[in-house]
């Protein structure tokens, strides 16, 4: 396998792209919509051609603005949302497809055929039409087709997006188990797809990288607001004060400052608070809780089993999620005026 180093611009779309992908590894890639993603899987497929800098994949400089090599010739296999597999074709000689274009012998196309398709489960959709396979099963024979032609480099543009559950349940397997090892680029918005079929992520934002690292150090303490909301954790902004964060002129927040990025004294800080860790009441509790918020209900948002309410604290959102029961009791409506407890013990401090 090799690596993937891009380092480029494109004018006209505002994306300025830095991002190492190692070896073997597949990185996620998330961010708002219009961020720049696709921009990046389209500039290492050879699609969209850098204005400025270089891509490369190993030694090899793919891209740069004297030199463009086709997309044919770049072992660089990319998988959209569609299979887009041949529809007067069999589900065999779909994946055969990718060997016989690599100079591959007919009867060696189709052995390695079959065992991509074992590979993901689809061996026995063999002889059967492209056009009658599932949504799921076609995304499937395309991840065996890509793997068939033994790419260095595999491109997933959200695979999961317009499946039913059990069958994007399914894809992850299928994935998680067949891009091991394997240099790849995944695009997502699903938090699950980072969990379960990633090691590493890049947070794009406004044509920019601006957030890499391995998966669960960076869901953990994440610094970006879209993937603090994507992992389900609040962010809040502030300034050290005294081992604290205050967020707003003498609102401080107490919490576990990170071992790896320690918050500072009179530096701008983050404060992570998973949703869970935030208990509302209507009177300022009794006792000595240390995190004490005052807060206005904004948004309600029913998430089976509990309701994700959505709180303004001094200009910035926090989320909590408390019972139906609860919401009731409490009589939460947009605009109630509301004290947000949080557990210290689970709130994380770090610096920026």
């Amino acid at each position: 396998m090799s690596a993937i180093v891009v380092a480029a611009s494109v004018a006209g779309r505002g994306a300025v792209l830095d991002l190492s992908v190692p070896a073997g590894s597949v990185t996620a890639v998330v961010g708002p919509n219009g961020a720049g993603k696709t921009s990046l899987l389209h500039l290492v497929a050879g699609l969209l051609a850098p204005t400025d800098g270089e891509v490369r994949v190993g030694d090899e400089i793919l891209s740069n603005p004297r030199r463009v090599v086709p997309t044919h010739l770049r072992r660089v296999a990319l998988l959209t949302q569609r299979s887009a597999l041949f529809p007067h074709l069999s589900v065999l000689d779909n994946v055969a497809f990718a060997p016989q274009a690599a100079g591959a012998r007919r009867e060696a196309a189709r052995e390695r055929a079959m065992t991509e398709l074992r590979g993901v489960g689809c061996e026995a959709l063999a002889g059967r039409a492209a056009h009658q396979l599932s949504g799921g099963q076609a995304q499937r024979v395309a991840i065996a087709r890509a793997l068939a032609g033994d790419p260095l480099v595999v491109l997933l543009d959200e695979p999961t997006a317009g499946l039913d559950v059990a069958s994007a349940a399914e894809l992850r397997t299928v994935l998680a188990e067949r891009l091991r090892g394997r240099t790849s680029l995944l695009v997502t918005h699903e938090a699950l797809d980072l969990w379960t079929i990633a090691d590493r992520v890049a947070v794009v934002e406004g044509g920019r990288v601006v957030e890499t690292g391995v998966t669960d150090e960076l869901l953990a303490r994440p610094t970006s607001p879209f993937l603090a909301h994507l992992s389900g954790i609040t962010l809040l902004t502030g300034v050290g004060r005294d081992g604290e964060l205050e967020i707003a002129g003498g609102l401080r927040i107490q919490g576990l400052s990170d071992a790896v990025q320690p918050l500072h004294d009179a530096r701008p800080g983050l404060a992570g608070i998973p949703p869970e860790a935030v208990s509302l009441h209507l009177e300022p509790p009794g006792g000595s809780p240390r995190n004490v918020l005052p807060a206005v209900v904004k948004v309600l948002e029913p998430r089976g089993p509990v309701v994700r309410v959505r709180l303004d604290v001094a200009g910035q959102q926090v989320a909590a999620d408390v019972t139906s029961r609860s919401v009731a009791r409490l009589g939460l409506a947009p605009g109630t005026a509301v004290w947000a407890v949080v557990k210290a013990v689970q709130v994380r401090l770090y610096g920026r």
